[in-house]
């Protein structure tokens, strides 16, 4: 069945059609991102800017243009932390009502079911894992053994809303940089209690850790970038880096613009999501939320 699933996170709107056949994505005929920064400044005014509300009309209206030349056969978006957070999040729902695209709102919980089923639905191997993916609005840590979810939770320390709270200017001060790493450390406190054992692999997934191989691979390539490794001295070396860059420095050895000025964030949710569970790698995985949508999707019609 020929579907299209969209997701719509705080930074990153996504648009994939494909072909899911028994639970399983087996063809991709259309797979675009857009930067859209959904949650600009929503943590200070909990309303959506209507500078975003504007790019993310923008970015539908083309995903629009794709879902018409591919014509699936059923159509679904799901909004993530940054809609659930909005108090006037009809507007989102008003845009994708107007260029009929289906919209729901996913709860916390039931994102982190989605995330895990997206990430690992390329994987045949076994094992203990944990799926992370780090949005701009909040990050998703799901427990899981193969295919099946042993436990989840969704955190509040997302790329945009955590660079808004913590970094005030690029390069950035070692005592701003100090903060949000205790901050993350302490809020991962809350994921080493959940895990119903420590994981044999981590799996990561989104925006974050596929940035982060595509500029050590020199460019974006999904069949190099899907199963890469980031380690945890290299992940150091970046924040190192980093730290001491400015924004157009980031952009100008491969970060996107709108990527470049939260990968920080990024970089240190990972690198403290590895000390804390004693691991010295993790994987990158291209898939995620949006192809959980697809599976989501697919479940409806028993496909």
């Amino acid at each position: 069945m020929k579907l299209a699933s969209l997701d719509l996170g705080s930074n990153t709107f996504l648009c994939l059609v494909s072909e899911v056949q028994n639970q399983k994505v087996t063809k991709i005929y259309s797979d675009e991102v857009e930067m859209v920064r959904l949650g600009q400044g929503l943590s200070a005014s909990k309303k959506f800017h209507p500078d975003a509300l504007v790019r993310a009309k923008n970015t539908l209206t083309n995903f629009r243009k794709t879902l018409d030349r591919e014509k699936p056969q059923a159509i679904l978006a799901m909004a993530t932390s940054a809609a659930r957070d909005a108090e006037n999040k009809e507007e989102l729902f008003k845009i994708c009502k107007d260029l009929n695209i289906p919209l729901e709102i996913i709860p916390g919980e039931k994102e982190a079911e989605i995330t895990y089923r997206g990430g690992v639905s390329g994987l045949t191997g076994t094992g203990s894992r944990l799926v992370v993916d780090i949005g701009g609005g909040s990050t998703e840590f799901i427990f899981g053994e193969d295919q099946k979810i042993l436990a989840g939770k969704s955190l509040d320390i997302g790329c945009v809303r955590l660079t808004e709270k913590f970094i005030s200017v690029q390069p950035t001060p070692q005592a701003e940089i100090d903060k949000l790493q205790n901050f993350i450390r302490e809020q991962l406190q809350q994921i080493l209690k959940l895990a119903p054992q420590m994981p044999k692999e981590i799996l990561a997934v989104a925006g974050t850790p596929t940035t982060i191989a595509q500029v050590e691979l020199g460019g974006f390539d999904p069949a190099k970038i899907d199963g890469y490794k980031l380690t945890e001295q290299g992940l150091q070396k970046w924040l190192t880096q980093l730290t001491g860059m400015s924004v157009a420095e980031k952009i100008a050895i491969g970060y996107p613009e709108g990527r470049a000025d939260v990968i920080i964030v990024g970089v240190i949710t990972l690198l403290e999501t590895l000390k804390a569970f004693n691991l010295k790698e993790l994987t990158v995985s291209t898939r995620g939320v949006r192809y959980g949508v697809a599976l989501e999707l697919a479940k409806r019609f028993n496909t």
